[in-house]
């Protein structure tokens, strides 16, 4: 995060709430600060010897930091708490943010002076009961003892606290969630579901970023168009355009790169609800609604690719005998000027080779960032990702599973099963009767294919696309389904819109239903519902047979 940014943003249009200005009224505490998972919090501190403020000892309104533990007077006094966050602000050396959070031993709400705003997240909320035990007398003796054996351990020295102690234990949200869609950001905020995840600050993706996944030319041409709103939607896509429809198409690409490293780097698992799809656009070109294809960027972010050994090819060779260097095929000129190369730099000639764990090493380093090897989409959308399948075709890394209409314009058939390196790692369960399906069949699909693939694969990540957009399937459906690939050891999971976004505002339920999935307050695993597997419909069960047939070849588990 940087500083200017944040104060920029800080005094960009503010108005400066005093007792006159602020007019009062129903607070309703934001659920989606980007700072409340990076600021260091205390646990619980032993009680609160003076309540003055340390500036100007007033004792009137006066918030307890939660990073430090020190207590200032508000805005209504003379401002101390904001002064406090302003200094530790511009001397933060890890995030950027400062001792943003604060707490009112009035009524213990909790502001962010970045936010500008109350907010409410779980992971307080430890600290928040622990406040209110002191505050109101209610700390119990086994606490107050275990404190007092702990006595010499994370002292705080400062006028306004006696003691502090640290705990690993608190409490934290598993699930990052990013949310581009206004509507949806309404509805959620709506309920307390954000409150039980972190949220991120949405970002457009750099061009840097994108040029890593598709071809510059085609990135220059979408970027010129979005800098200069000119409609190039009728030779290259099937939408409607509008001056946004670029930009928005690479504010979802940031958000999914960002929420995807996000996961790997502290989270468990992650909800990326973005507006413009991107699994059918391919490396150089986009394709009907996509733009830019934001899960095959967000997984080449993080995707660490296999060292291999080098081949031997009929290309231009070096040879070095006795310090001597021609290269086979070529002219006596330009073996000259291979040996004059050699003379000058003779490291940068010869192709040592390079241990595949150094060069790991190298690549965390330089990236700062994690990197993984295996990687799991599942596409729960009506539509093919041919997008997604084109550039992912011939890797072993990156398994693409694929459930969608046999009908449709990017239909893929049960025999593609990928390419070279990639064989076997792209399974597509093309149905012609997916427009009659429900829980129980989709169910069965997932059992007796995806399942055992994702227990034999063993992903590190495991990617979900869906788009709500087939009628017959459940809310209950997607939920069982997120909560069987949750419980995958030693694997993330993040959900990603992707696909049919049309009817996305009629589906916000399915959005809520998942993300109680997510965050663990909706349980669905143990539902008889789906148990009963005798009336399957005759298509899937013909397409399994057919998958299987097919996959066999490569994998143990359908043989």
């Amino acid at each position: 995060m940087n500083v200017e940014a944040n104060l920029d943003n800080y005094f960009d249009d503010d108005v400066e709430l005093t007792p006159e200005t602020d007019q009062g009224g129903v607070i309703i505490p934001k659920q989606t600060c980007e700072h409340v998972q990076y600021v260091e919090l205390f646990e619980k501190l032993k009680h609160i010897n003076n309540k003055q403020c340390i500036d100007c000892g007033s004792t009137n309104e006066n918030w307890l930091c939660l990073s430090c533990g020190k207590l200032h007077c508000s805005r209504y006094i003379n401002n101390h708490g904001e002064e406090h966050w302003l200094f530790t602000l511009l001397t933060d050396g890890n995030y950027n943010i400062g001792h943003c959070l604060t707490i009112s031993l009035q009524d213990l709400s909790i502001w962010c002076y970045p936010c500008k705003s109350y907010i409410k997240n779980i992971r307080l909320n430890p600290l928040i009961k622990h406040i209110e035990s002191i505050k109101f007398g209610l700390l119990s003796t086994d606490e107050n003892e275990n404190e007092n054996e702990n006595e010499n351990e994370n002292e705080i020295h400062s006028d306004t606290i006696n003691k502090l102690i640290v705990k690993n234990n608190i409490q934290n949200p598993s699930t990052i969630i990013a949310i581009q869609d206004l509507l949806l950001s309404d509805v959620l905020e709506k309920t307390d579901l954000l409150s039980y995840c972190y949220t991120i600050k949405i970002r457009s993706a750099s061009i840097d970023e994108l040029v890593c996944l598709h071809s510059s030319d085609y990135v220059n041409m979408i970027v010129s168009a979005e800098k200069n709103q000119l409609n190039i939607s009728n030779n290259y896509f099937n939408i409607e355009y509008n001056e946004t429809t670029f930009s928005n198409a690479r504010l979802s690409a940031g958000i999914t790169i960002d929420v995807i490293q996000n996961v790997l780097d502290k989270h468990i698992n992650g909800f990326i609800l973005i507006t413009s799809p991107g699994h059918c656009a391919l490396r150089d070109h986009g394709n009907k609604t996509s733009v830019y294809n934001n899960i095959a960027l967000g997984i080449n972010s993080i995707l660490m690719k296999k060292s291999k050994p080098n081949k031997q090819t009929n290309s231009l060779t070096l040879i070095d005998s006795r310090n001597r260097f021609d290269v086979q095929g070529a002219t006596r000129i330009e073996n000259a000027i291979c040996h004059m190369i050699h003379v000058l730099t003779p490291a940068s000639i010869i192709d040592y080779p390079i241990d595949s764990k150094i060069s790991t090493i190298i690549d965390n380093n330089n990236n700062n960032k994690i990197q993984i090897e295996r990687i799991l989409i599942i596409d729960l959308t009506s539509e093919h990702g041919c997008g997604i399948q084109s550039i992912y075709y011939e890797s072993d890394q990156v398994f693409y599973i694929s459930i969608h209409n046999e009908n449709h314009k990017h239909k893929s058939n049960y025999f593609e099963c990928g390419k070279n390196d990639g064989l076997g790692y792209t399974m597509n369960i093309p149905l012609s009767s997916i427009d009659k399906i429900n829980d129980t069949d989709y169910i069965y699909i997932i059992n007796e294919l995806v399942l055992p693939i994702t227990k034999i694969f063993k992903p590190e990540l495991i990617i979900v696309c869906v788009d709500f957009h087939i009628q017959q399937l459940t809310e209950q459906c997607y939920a069982w389904i997120i909560e069987q690939l949750s419980m995958i050891s030693s694997s993330k999971l993040v959900v990603a819109l992707d696909g049919d976004l049309s009817c996305i505002s009629s589906r916000t339920s399915y959005v809520q239903t998942v993300l109680s999935a997510l965050i663990g307050k909706l349980s669905l695993i143990n539902n008889d519902k789906w148990k009963n597997n005798t009336d399957i419909n005759s298509d899937v069960r013909q397409k399994i047979d057919l998958v299987k047939q097919e996959h066999k070849k490569y994998w143990s588990c359908f043989e």
